[in-house]
């Protein structure tokens, strides 16, 4: 399960903002789970049911998380994708499920630290 683990500094509530924003940047919609978690989703089930991965970059259904932690005080984002994501694209789809979490979980680290709420990062496998 690829993850990455944002270290947050500053006030934790506009550092969540600042992470929602980077994500919904990639055209993800984000929702609140029952337990706090977040749901982060794009793309159309439909279409990726009908099309796999020709559905395309952007209409490819792909689903992944973030969930809240904290280490010793620090709050921490886990983003990640469970293993499946992009299943229903195929091979193909996996493999975009895989790149798309890469460019994304980038630019969200990048997106945190220009705005100043980005302590540490470490990726997972």
């Amino acid at each position: 399960m690829p993850s990455v683990d944002y270290f947050l500094s500053g006030s934790p509530d506009a550092a969540r903002a600042a992470l929602v924003a980077a994500i919904e940047e990639h055209g993800f919609e984000v929702v609140t789970n029952p337990d706090g978690s977040w749901g982060v989703s794009r793309g159309s089930v439909a279409m990726t049911a009908l099309f796999g991965a020709l559905a395309g970059r952007k209409k490819q259904r792909l689903v992944y998380a973030v969930q809240h932690l904290d280490h010793q005080g620090t709050p921490v984002a886990r983003f990640f994708r469970e293993s499946g994501a992009g299943v229903m694209g195929g091979a193909i789809g996996v493999s975009r499920s895989d790149d798309v979490f890469r460019e994304v979980s980038e630019a969200v680290a990048a997106h945190l630290h220009g705005q100043g709420h980005l302590a540490h990062l470490v990726r997972g496998a």
